[in-house]
C-alpha cells in the first residue's frame, strides 16, 4: 500500500502532462502512486497517458465515460486511491523534486497535522519563469482563509479520510477547491504549510482563475455555498479583493517585464531612452543659447523660429553622431569607467565643435563667451551619468539576465562557462545538455528556456537547432566560426530566380588602401610633430637613468608575411628580454602601462610597415609556431599590422589566439574607413580603463 496517492485530472493536456508526470517521477520520496484520470479529452491526452503508464508501474490511468469536470474527476480518483494521504497535481502544474519529502517532514514538527500545503512559484503558459513567489503563512485557520485563499490545489497534501468526508462540490460557478478547504477546516482547526515555492503553478490564460471578474463572482458564490452570512461575506470579499489586487499587480508587472523582454520592445525601450537623453542635452544647450548667445551683440544677428530649429537639430545630431562613435548610448553592460569616458568624450567633443561653430558665426576671438558652453558641458556630463544610472536600473528590473540553455558536444565548455559566469547581469547559465542527451529531451528543454547557446557541434546539428530556435522565437547564440564571418561579409548576387553569395579573398580594394595609407601618413606626421617634445623627453629620461640604448625592437610580420622591425622605447634593462620581464628600468613599468613605450611605432607607420589600425603585429617565431596548428593564421596577413585593432579594443590581452584571429578576420572582411575611426575612438577609452592597464606579454 503506497503512503501517498497523487490525483491528476487530465483534459486536453497533452502539451503539459508529460512535464507534470516527470516532476512526480523526480520526487525524492518514492512511496507513492499516481492516478491520472482522462475526462473525455478530444486530443491525444489518453495516448500520452498510456505511454506514461508504461514508464512506471506506480502510474495508474483511468477514463471517464463522459465529461464530468475537475471536481467530479478528483472525487473519483480519491475513491480509487489506496494511499493514506492524498495529493493533488493539475496536469499543467509542476512540483519541485523535494515537495512531498518536505511536507512529510513537517509531520515531525506537527504530528497532529492532517492538512498540508506549500508556497508557489509562477510560470506563464509558455513555460517562461515569472520572478514571483507566493509566500504562505505557517498556519491557516478557516477564519483566516475566508479573507484570502492561499492554498493552491496542486500544493495540498491531505489525509484521504478527510477528503472522503468532505468531497469536492460538483457544481458550476464556484471554486470547488476553495469550498473544500473551507469545509475541511470546520473539522480540523488548522492547515500547516511549508513556506517554499515547492509548487510551480502555470498561469494558463484560458484557466478559470485567469479571468479576474469571473473569479470574483465564483468566490462570492463559494462564500454562499460555505454558508457565510451576508455581512461577513461582504467583509471577506473586501479582503479577497485587496489581497487579489496586490497579488495580481505583482504578477502583472512580472508578465509586463516578460512582454518587454521581447527583442522588438527592448529596441524600442532603448531608442526612447536615447531620445530622452538627446532631448535633455539639447535642452541644456538651448537654455545657454537663449540666455547667453542669441543676441545681436554676441552672435552678430538675431535668430528666429527656423533658425532655432536648425541650430538645435544640428546640436542633437552632432551629439548623436559622436555618442554613437564613443558608444555613449550603449551603457547597459559597460563598466562605470567606460561610461564616464564615453560620456566625457561625447560632451566635450560635441560642445567643443558647437563652440567653434558659434565662434565662426559670431567671429569671436578664441575663448570669448566660452563660459556658458563650459557650463553646458559640465551639466550634460552630469545628465549623462544620471541617465546611465537610471537606464541601467530600469534595464536590470525589466530585462533580468537571460536564462541560458547550453547545448554542447565533445569540446570542453569550461572557458565558455567562465565567461558566462563573469557576466551574470546578462546571462544565467541555468542548464547544460550534451548532444548525446537526444533531440527529444533537448527540444523539451529549449521550450522551457528563453535563450539557447550552442557550443561545438556538427554543421547539421547546428543548423537544426538554429532553425528550431528561430521557428519558436527563442534567442539563439552560436560561437562564431571563420565560415560565419565569411558568410556575413559575402556579397549577395542574383542569377535569374536564384540567389548566390559571392566570397572573395582580395583584401582591401585599391581605393581603400590609398585612403588608409594617406590617413596613416597624415596622422603619424601629426602625432610625431605635436609630441616631438614627449619623444625627446622620454629618450633623455631613459638615457640619463639607465644609460643603455633608447629603443628596442622585435622582428614581426605585416602584410603578405613581410618581416619588419617593430620599435618601442626600452622599458627593461639592456640585454633583458621584453617578454615576461623580471625587472624594469626606472619608469619602465609606467611607460608600459601607459602605452607611451609604443610611440616609436608611428615611425613604422610613416615608413609603411604598419598601419594605425590593423591586426596585432605578431612576432615571427610566435607566428611560425601558431601557424602549424592553425593554417588559417595567414588570412590576417592580407592587411598591415596595426598600432591598435578590432581585437585590441573588443578582446582581452588574455584572449586565445583563435579568438583574436576571428576578430582580426572580422575586421578584414568588414573593413571600412568608418570602422577604423570607431576603433580609434574605442582605443581612447581602452587606454584609460584600469582593467586594461596590466598588459600580458606574449610567451
Amino acid at each position: 500500500m503506497p503512503t501517498i496517492s497523487i490525483i491528476t485530472p487530465a483534459y486536453n493536456c497533452e502539451k503539459y502532462l508529460e512535464e507534470a508526470v516527470d516532476s512526480v517521477l523526480a520526487q525524492t520520496i518514492t512511496d507513492w502512486e499516481m492516478l491520472i484520470i482522462d475526462d473525455c479529452s478530444v486530443d491525444n491526452t489518453y495516448s500520452c497517458m498510456e505511454k506514461l503508464a508504461q514508464r512506471d508501474s506506480r502510474i495508474r490511468i483511468f477514463r471517464n465515460t463522459q465529461n464530468a469536470g475537475a471536481a467530479a474527476t478528483r472525487n473519483y480518483g480519491i475513491r480509487q486511491a489506496k494511499g493514506r494521504w492524498i495529493a493533488f497535481l493539475d496536469s499543467d502544474d509542476l512540483w519541485r523534486t523535494d515537495k512531498l519529502q518536505k511536507q512529510m517532514a513537517l509531520l515531525d514538527k506537527y504530528p497532529e497535522a492532517s492538512f498540508l500545503f506549500t508556497g508557489s512559484a509562477f510560470i506563464e503558459d509558455d513555460g517562461m519563469t515569472i520572478a514571483h513567489t507566493l509566500h504562505v503563512p505557517e498556519k491557516v485557520s478557516r477564519r483566516k482563509l475566508l479573507g484570502q485563499n492561499v492554498i493552491s490545489c496542486s500544493s495540498v497534501l491531505i489525509k484521504r479520510e478527510l477528503m472522503l468526508k468532505h468531497p469536492m462540490p460538483e457544481e458550476d460557478g464556484i471554486h470547488e477547491d476553495f469550498a473544500t478547504w473551507l469545509s475541511v477546516l470546520t473539522e480540523v482547526p488548522l492547515a500547516y504549510s511549508v513556506d517554499e515555492p515547492l509548487l510551480i503553478y502555470r498561469r494558463a490564460l484560458a484557466s478559470k482563475s485567469g479571468e479576474k471578474g469571473k473569479s470574483a463572482r465564483m468566490n462570492w458564490q463559494t462564500y454562499i455555498h460555505a454558508g457565510i452570512p451576508l455581512r461577513k461575506r461582504i467583509f471577506c470579499m473586501a479582503g479577497y479583493t485587496f489581497h487579489g489586487l496586490y497579488k495580481y499587480q505583482q504578477l502583472w508587472w512580472r508578465s509586463y517585464r516578460l512582454m518587454m523582454r521581447k527583442e522588438r520592445f527592448k529596441k524600442l525601450f532603448l531608442m526612447v531612452m536615447t531620445v530622452i537623453l538627446l532631448f535633455l542635452w539639447t535642452a541644456a544647450f538651448s537654455y545657454a543659447w537663449f540666455h547667453y548667445y542669441n543676441f545681436r551683440r554676441v552672435i552678430g544677428r538675431r535668430y528666429f523660429f527656423w533658425g532655432y530649429v536648425t541650430l538645435l537639430a544640428l546640436y542633437a545630431a552632432l551629439n548623436l553622431l559622436i555618442g554613437k562613435v564613443f558608444s555613449a548610448f550603449r551603457v547597459i553592460h559597460q563598466q562605470w569607467i567606460e561610461i564616464v569616458l564615453s560620456h566625457g568624450y561625447t560632451v566635450i567633443l560635441a560642445n567643443a565643435a558647437t563652440y567653434l561653430e558659434l565662434a565662426l558665426i559670431g567671429r569671436w576671438k578664441f575663448m570669448m563667451y566660452i563660459t556658458p558652453m563650459l557650463a553646458v558641458t559640465a551639466v550634460n556630463f552630469l545628465i549623462g551619468l544620471i541617465w546611465s544610472a537610471l537606464l541601467r536600473w530600469l534595464y536590470a528590473n525589466i530585462y533580468p539576465a537571460h536564462e541560458v540553455l547550453l547545448i554542447y558536444g565533445k569540446q570542453n565548455t569550461t572557458a565558455l562557462e567562465r565567461e558566462l559566469n563573469s557576466q551574470r547581469e546578462r546571462y544565467h547559465l541555468k542548464t547544460k545538455l550534451p548532444l548525446n542527451a537526444g533531440k527529444e529531451k533537448i527540444i523539451r528543454e529549449i521550450n522551457r528556456h528563453e535563450s539557447v547557446m550552442l557550443g561545438d557541434m556538427s554543421p547539421a546539428d547546428r543548423e537544426f537547432y538554429i532553425q528550431y530556435c528561430y521557428e519558436h522565437k527563442k534567442r539563439c547564440y552560436c560561437q562564431t566560426t571563420l565560415s560565419d564571418i565569411l558568410l556575413m561579409s559575402s556579397e549577395k548576387l542574383s542569377l535569374s530566380d536564384m540567389t548566390l553569395q559571392l566570397f572573395r579573398n582580395c583584401g582591401l580594394t585599391v581605393e581603400q588602401r590609398i585612403v588608409k595609407r594617406l590617413f596613416d601618413i597624415c596622422l603619424s606626421l601629426l602625432v610625431m610633430t605635436a609630441f616631438s617634445w614627449l619623444y625627446l623627453l622620454i629618450a633623455l629620461f631613459i638615457k640619463l637613468t639607465d644609460g643603455g640604448p633608447v629603443l628596442t625592437w622585435q622582428e614581426c610580420l605585416t602584410r603578405n608575411g613581410k618581416h619588419f622591425r617593430q620599435y618601442k622605447f626600452r622599458t627593461t634593462p639592456a640585454g633583458n628580454t621584453e617578454l615576461n620581464p623580471t625587472e624594469w628600468i626606472r619608469g619602465g613599468y609606467f611607460l608600459m602601462i601607459s602605452h607611451l613605450d609604443e610611440l616609436p611605432q608611428f615611425f613604422n607607420v610613416l615608413r609603411g610597415e604598419m598601419s594605425v589600425v590593423g591586426p596585432y603585429p605578431e612576432r615571427v617565431l610566435t607566428a611560425e609556431k601558431y601557424e602549424k596548428n592553425h593554417p588559417e593564421f595567414s588570412y590576417r596577413l592580407s592587411v598591415k599590422a596595426g598600432l591598435t585593432g578590432y581585437a585590441k579594443v573588443h578582446g582581452k590581452y588574455s584572449s586565445s589566439k583563435k579568438n583574436q584571429l576571428k576578430m582580426d578576420f572580422y575586421y578584414i572582411q568588414n573593413y571600412s574607413f568608418a570602422l577604423d575611426l570607431s576603433i580609434m575612438a574605442a582605443t581612447l577609452k581602452v587606454l584609460l580603463e584600469p582593467h586594461r592597464q596590466s598588459r600580458k606579454k606574449e610567451p
